[in-house]
């Protein structure tokens, strides 16, 4: 009895020292605790989106910064390590290679996306390129 009793208590010892080592890399890696709340008005509209993006939660129809606050709110706590991550996500999203820009190969790759987003907007820039053969025999 005593032996389980000894290791449920080594057990939870070890989870709450894991859980402390993985706020310590967080904070090496942004300087600030995951643990600690931020204050949604502080934020971005564009952080603001991002997170309900992550939390799963549509924000359509909600075009002021203070509404979408308001639903970062509602929907619960935000903890500096989710912000950690919407802003990982969000640079992912603006690296090069931006998936807003699609480079199609012809005809039949453009409509064929298009089918699939016919709600979207397309703006689309034709390019011409035409390749010159250079003849390099002498």
């Amino acid at each position: 009895m005593w032996l389980k009793l000894f290791f449920l208590l080594l057990y939870f010892i070890v989870l709450f020292m894991l859980a402390r080592i993985f706020e310590a890399v967080v904070w090496y890696e942004t300087g600030t605790f995951a643990t600690q709340l931020v204050d949604p008005v502080t934020l971005s509209y564009e952080r603001l989106k991002t997170i309900l993006e992550c939390r799963g939660l549509g924000y359509s129809g909600l075009v002021e910064k203070v509404d979408v606050s308001e639903l970062v709110e509602k929907s619960g706590e935000l903890t500096q390590g989710e912000l950690y991550s919407a802003i990982k996500k969000e640079r992912e999203q603006t690296e090069p290679g931006d998936p807003s820009n699609t480079h199609f190969s012809g005809e039949m790759h453009f409509y064929e996306l298009v089918e699939d987003t016919k709600d979207g907007i397309w703006l689309v820039q034709v390019k011409v390129w035409v390749h010159d053969e250079v003849d390099m025999t002498m």
